[in-house]
C-alpha cells in the first residue's frame, strides 16, 4: 500500500480564521486584537504565544464567554468551513476505490487552537489534528499547554513521515529517533502541503526540497505584500479555498496524486 499525506494548515486554509470569528462572537474587534499582537511580536514575543496569551487574558477577564476547551469546540462546530474542506479527503479515497494500492490520509498542522479545530466540521475527515493546546484550572482555561510555532510545524511533518504521530505528544523526543528511509511510513515525496501564509513557509520549503508538493491557498484574507512576494519568488501555484470536486484546487490535488501513483 502506498500512503499519501495531505497536510493542511487550518485557519484561512480549510476555514475562516477561528480566533477572529471567536473575537467577533464576543463583540471584540479582531483588527484591534491583531494590531496589539503585532506590537508584542515587535517586542520579541513568538506570534502564537503572543496571541494565545492575550486570548487567555480576555477569557479570564470574562470578555470571552467560551472559557473552557469544550465551549471553544462547541463554538467552532457552528463555523462554516470552506466548500468541500470537510469531505474532500474521504471523496478522494472513495474515487481511488477499495482496490487501489493507494491510501490518502489527511493531517492538520496549525498554529491555531487544537480544541477548536477538533470541534469543527473538518474533524472527522482528518487522521489527526495538531495545534496549540490550552489547559484548564478550576474549570476555566488558565494557560498555554503547548504551542506550534513556524518551525515547530516541521516536527509534526517528520512525525507523519516516520509514522509516530500517535506518540508525538507524549513522547516528543521520539521524532529524533533514527528510522531508515525504507521503513518510514509516508515518504516526503508522497506529501502534499497546503497553507495560506508566512507561518507555512518552513514547511513549504522543506517538503519541496525533499520531493513533495506545496500548494498555496489564496483566501484573500488580507495577505501581506511580503507573503505575495514569497509566492511569486517561489513560483508556487495558488488556489482559491474551494475543495469541491469540480474546483481547480481539487483538480490540482488529483493531478499530484496521479503522479505519485505512477
Amino acid at each position: 500500500m502506498k500512503n499519501i499525506a495531505i497536510i493542511c494548515d487550518c485557519d484561512n486554509t480549510l476555514m475562516p480564521d477561528l480566533p477572529s470569528l471567536l473575537l467577533k462572537d464576543n463583540e471584540i474587534e479582531p483588527q484591534d486584537f491583531w494590531d496589539d499582537i503585532d506590537l508584542l511580536v515587535r517586542d520579541g514575543w513568538d506570534p502564537p504565544i503572543a496571541w494565545m496569551t492575550k486570548l487567555i487574558k480576555l477569557i479570564q477577564d470574562e470578555k470571552i464567554k467560551q472559557n473552557t476547551n469544550e465551549k471553544l469546540a462547541e463554538f467552532s462546530a457552528s463555523v462554516d468551513v470552506y466548500p468541500g474542506s470537510d469531505t474532500f479527503i474521504n471523496e478522494i479515497n472513495s474515487k481511488l476505490g477499495t482496490d487501489s494500492d493507494v491510501s490518502v490520509e489527511g493531517f492538520v498542522v496549525s498554529s491555531g487552537i487544537e480544541s477548536m479545530m477538533k470541534g469543527s466540521k473538518i474533524a472527522n475527515s482528518f487522521t489527526d489534528i495538531f495545534g496549540g493546546r490550552l489547559y484548564e484550572k478550576d474549570g476555566i482555561i488558565a494557560g498555554i499547554k503547548s504551542s506550534i510555532t513556524f518551525t515547530e510545524k516541521t516536527k509534526f511533518i517528520f512525525a507523519i513521515n516516520k509514522g509516530i504521530t500517535s506518540k508525538i505528544r507524549e513522547k516528543p523526543y521520539d521524532v529524533n529517533n533514527f528510522i531508515s528511509e525504507s521503513e518510514r511510513r509516508i515518504p516526503f515525496e508522497n506529501m502534499i502541503y497546503l497553507g495560506d501564509g508566512p507561518s507555512d513557509i518552513p514547511c513549504f520549503s522543506m517538503i519541496e526540497k525533499l520531493g513533495g508538493t506545496s500548494i498555496a491557498i489564496d483566501s484573500k484574507d488580507e495577505w501581506s505584500k511580503n507573503w505575495e512576494y514569497e509566492m511569486r519568488y517561489r513560483k508556487m501555484d495558488s488556489f482559491k479555498p474551494d475543495y469541491s470536486e469540480d474546483g481547480e484546487l481539487r483538480r490540482k490535488l488529483n493531478s499530484v496524486i496521479s503522479k505519485i501513483q505512477t
